[in-house]
């Protein structure tokens, strides 16, 4: 009896021993997982080569830099990073195990969805987002470092550089989070550039489609034929805007503009024809009539187009 008694407080001093064990090593990986290792980066962009609208591309060139504890992580360890959003070129430029420092030199092409819902006054953010390759968010976080800038010689050809930001996000592949650096700079159009362009061509176009409701009813052939000609110069303008993006499944504000012209067209069309059976019908006076109560209503109904388009 001695002797069971004995054996079974052996064993359950043995299974106290295991629980105890595990809950202490429970303990310590929770420890080591709520104090990840930090690593500062921070970017000096050189120059913006190319940003390419209908590839959804653009070509950067920039300084790129990690600080960080080497008592902590190893240079080899901070070295497996790799970029989210391109494959571009590298070459280090500085390593320097001992004091925690690595700089690269990187250029090359970097992707993202552009919007294109405001064309042709749209604006457009350059991203570079970079992980590491191996150690999620629980081993290890990135930090923006403040000193991350843009040259003061950086000039993108057609856009107008509104800022930039450095930041970093958390990004979860299925449950497991991993820490991402963003660098990130705003681009935006020209105002006037993109009006006179843009916009300012096809209102001039328009213009001269409406000069129709200035001629007599009895010239018909005449105001169709303005008619027609403009609109086909409107649909020519439309394609030729368009041509600068990629295919999209939604419309932009190019394409609203151009539904509110085609609009406008329609009416003259719809106008100039009606005269016509007038005049064929030998009803010179009412064609003259409604002709006046149509250019008053043109005014009315521009308005109106102009409106939904602002508030669509």
């Amino acid at each position: 009896m001695a002797s069971l008694m004995k054996a079974e407080y052996a064993l359950l001093l043995a299974l106290l021993f295991a629980f105890s064990s595990t809950v202490v090593f429970n303990v310590k990986a929770e420890g080591l997982q709520s104090n990840p290792t930090n690593i500062e980066v921070g970017v000096w962009l050189v120059n913006v080569e190319k940003v390419d609208l209908s590839a959804g591309s653009y070509r950067l060139d920039f300084y790129l830099w990690f600080r960080f504890d080497p008592s902590e992580i190893s240079l080899e360890d901070v070295k497996e990073f790799e970029f989210v959003n391109g494959f571009p070129t590298k070459y280090e430029v500085k390593a320097d195990a001992d004091n925690g420092y690595l700089e690269y030199r990187v250029r090359g092409d970097f992707i993202k969805t552009f919007d294109f819902s405001r064309y042709p006054f749209e604006m457009h953010t350059l991203t570079v987002e970079l992980e590491h390759k191996k150690l999620n968010a629980s081993h290890l976080i990135f930090t923006a470092d403040p000193t991350s800038n843009i040259d003061k010689e950086v000039n993108v050809a057609g856009w107008e550089i509104e800022g930039f930001e450095a930041a970093v996000r958390e990004h979860s592949y299925s449950g497991d989070v991993y820490s991402r650096f963003v660098f990130s700079v705003s681009l935006k159009r020209p105002m006037l550039s993109s009006f006179v362009k843009s916009v300012l061509p096809i209102i001039v176009i328009t213009t001269i489609s409406l000069l129709t409701f200035f001629m007599s009813p009895q010239n018909f052939g005449q105001r169709i034929g303005l008619g027609v000609t403009t609109l086909m110069s409107a649909t020519t303008f439309h394609l030729a805007l368009l041509s600068g993006i990629p295919p999209i499944g939604y419309l932009t504000f190019a394409d609203r503009m151009m539904l509110l012209i085609y609009a406008i067209f329609l009416y003259n069309l719809s106008v100039s024809v009606y005269i016509m059976r007038l005049v064929d019908a030998k009803k010179a006076e009412e064609a003259q009539k409604f002709n006046k109560k149509a250019s008053k209503l043109l005014a009315i109904i521009i308005i109106a187009l102009v409106v939904i388009q602002l508030f669509a």
